[in-house]
């Protein structure tokens, strides 16, 4: 089963320069697009009333086995994070214009706060404390059983 856009062939300045298009519609006054070989980050800056708000989405590169050059695999992984970066942030954005949610209501996850000294997304700091209040993985079920039919164990 092929991967959504594993084979676009729009271009990586072409992707970023829509994904740039549609967020100054929203107010966003700083964009960064940074790639690695493994991910590839967006964060921007949307100007709310008086407050700025900072947003950070990694993305992870699907780089397959190929028998093409690594080079040449890696550019084909990059156009396919920005393209679906585009498209993903396209529908969101088309959610707000709509008016089926706010901005800072769909982006929430991505938003940046400092914790413990560092930026980190929102969804990372409320994950991190998700993970210490649900039960160690050793009790999946915190003490409670799963009522099971009479005569199963």
């Amino acid at each position: 089963m092929t991967k959504a856009y594993e084979d676009t062939r729009v271009s990586i300045n072409l992707s970023k320069e829509q994904i740039e298009k549609l967020l100054k519609k929203f107010d966003v006054v700083a964009t960064r697009f940074t790639s690695y070989p493994a991910f590839a980050e967006l964060a921007f800056v949307r100007k709310s009333g008086e407050r700025f708000i900072p947003y950070r989405v990694v993305v992870k590169a699907k780089i397959k086995p190929s028998p093409r050059s690594v080079d040449r695999e890696m550019e084909r992984a990059e156009r396919q994070v920005w393209r679906v970066v585009y498209w993903w942030l396209k529908s969101k954005l088309e959610a707000i214009d709509f008016g089926l949610v706010e901005f800072e209501q769909e982006l929430l996850p991505y938003m940046l706060v400092t914790d413990k000294g560092k930026d980190r997304t929102v969804a990372e700091v409320i994950f991190e404390r998700l993970g210490k209040a649900i039960s160690p993985p050793d009790d999946p079920f915190g003490g409670l059983r799963p009522s099971l039919p009479s005569g199963e164990k």
